[in-house]
């Protein structure tokens, strides 16, 4: 469990911090690029511009001037790659072998620093990103959980809650518009750079690679005050739909919240893995459905939690039924010891295995640095899982799981 005992952190003369993550018995190395540039800080006019720049990343520098020569070179070297927006964060990463490193850190700073943004390519990269937008539309088992993220908080006054943005504002952005945000929020001191995994004694030299970017013209991310819907439920109707969709959640716990632990198991208990109640009740037990699974954020400023499932046009009704009785019944009766262990149980499984990866150790020690200023001690979290009671858990559920704090999204023909 000791495996990044030996982290070390430094921060770069522009404020770049970097967090150095040796991982024993590894080939792999993982260098991972975040920044604090996210959807939940857009205003109206800037719907999608985070998700927009991502992409963006990827379409040539004066390095190199094509997308085709970036992505041949990652190639040629058997790299894998990939960058993620998401609410609070954008990160760009790339795995490797140690004797890769070098040349892998000046790939990042390339894209990440130098992409040229052409007018051409941003026509071009609207309307690929408006077809991923149409894809997750037209598929509610891939697009439903930003549309409830949208639904719930979509009235706030700043945030874009479905990430990508919608069609027609995309279609609407020019090479400016990218240009000017990348200017304002691709900010030196809102960046973290994690490099995770066999790198042993080998001199790397961050300074180099990353110590050169400034951005003076770079400000500050807008305050943001979330505000969830007063809704109950929201229907939309899609007479192609082969099957209904729906989700149905609620408020959850912030990102700092002490409660998130007990807040963690208890969806693992209600639908995080396949012996969970939900997965039980609705495909085992009644073989309604194929899949169930957890969806959900926690934020700086607030959290919900979510459960998604697909039906039978002619079940959606009692699918929902089932799982709101479910919810209730916890938020009631609380859950069982036996459940309990075995949520711990499976949360230090998963943990263990998922520790032999360096882009896990990337991600994790990268999103916390960023969005909390802290180092993150993976025994002090397991251990935290292991101190949750039943109390705990009972607690939260009473406050959570109540039948006024509950919302629906469902997509069905009808």
């Amino acid at each position: 469990m000791g495996k990044n005992s030996k982290i070390e952190y430094l921060e770069l003369k522009n404020g770049i911090r970097v967090i150095l993550v040796p991982l024993l018995g590894l080939r792999a190395v993982t260098i991972e690029v975040f920044c604090k540039i996210g959807s939940k800080y857009e205003r109206t006019s800037e719907h999608g511009l985070s998700h927009f720049l991502e992409h963006m990343a990827f379409k040539g520098t004066p390095k190199r001037p094509t997308a085709e020569m970036i992505t041949r070179e990652i190639d040629a070297r058997g790299a894998s790659y990939n960058a993620e927006t998401g609410q609070e964060t954008t990160s760009y990463y790339i795995t490797t072998v140690a004797e890769n490193m070098d040349w892998a850190m000046g790939m990042l700073t390339d894209i990440v620093f130098e992409a040229k943004l052409e007018g051409k390519e941003v026509l071009k990269e609207r309307g690929v990103i408006a077809s991923e937008i149409k894809m997750y539309k037209e598929n509610p088992t891939m697009g439903l959980a930003s549309d409830f993220a949208k639904f719930l908080y979509g009235e706030s006054k700043i945030g874009c809650f479905d990430i990508a943005g919608e069609v027609e504002e995309v279609l609407g952005y020019k090479r400016q518009n990218v240009v000017d945000f990348r200017g304002k929020y691709l900010n030196p001191k809102e960046m973290v750079v994690v490099i995770a995994g066999n790198i042993g004694d080998l001199k790397i030299e961050t300074d180099k690679y990353f110590g050169g970017f400034e951005n003076d013209e770079a400000v500050a991310l807008p305050k943001v005050e979330i505000e969830m819907t007063e809704k109950k439920i929201m229907k939309v109707v899609k007479k192609e739909t082969e099957q209904g969709h729906f989700c149905i959640g609620g408020e959850g716990v912030p990102r700092d919240d002490p409660r998130k632990y007990a807040y963690r198991l208890l969806e693992v208990i209600l639908a995080g893995n396949t012996s969970s109640r939900l997965h039980y009740e609705l495909r085992e037990k009644r073989g309604w459905t194929y899949y169930i699974y957890l969806v959900g954020e926690s934020w700086q400023e607030a959290g919900f939690w979510g459960v998604q499932s697909g039906v039978e046009n002619d079940k959606m009704d009692k699918a929902r039924d089932v799982v709101v009785k479910e919810v209730l019944s916890m938020g009631k009766d609380g859950v069982t010891s036996e459940e309990l262990v075995r949520a711990k149980a499976y949360i230090l499984g998963r943990t263990e295995l998922l520790m032999d990866r360096s882009g896990f150790w990337s991600e994790m020690v990268g999103r916390r640095m960023l969005l909390e200023g802290k180092l993150i001690d993976m025994d002090e979290e397991l251990r935290k899982y292991q101190k949750v009671t039943l109390e705990d858990v009972g607690k939260l559920t009473g406050e959570i799981f109540v039948e006024k704090k509950l919302r629906s999204l469902i997509v069905s023909r009808s």
